[in-house]
């Protein structure tokens, strides 16, 4: 990754954080978003990173 402030950067980043909680034997975990997290940039990529990798979300 040349840069870690962009949204390609968070997709990866999800991926990786959802296969570590895989192998720890997470298989869900909580999102709360507050008013000024939006879904959308960078969130968004995050999050779908996570649900594309197995992770279900709460």
């Amino acid at each position: 990754m040349e840069s870690t402030r962009d949204v390609a950067a968070a997709a990866k980043i999800g991926k990786i954080l959802g296969e570590r909680l895989l192998l720890k034997g997470i298989p869900a975990v909580s999102v709360f978003l507050k008013r000024e997290h939006k879904y959308h940039g960078k969130v968004k990529a995050v999050i779908d990173s996570l649900r594309d990798a197995g992770v279900k979300l709460l």
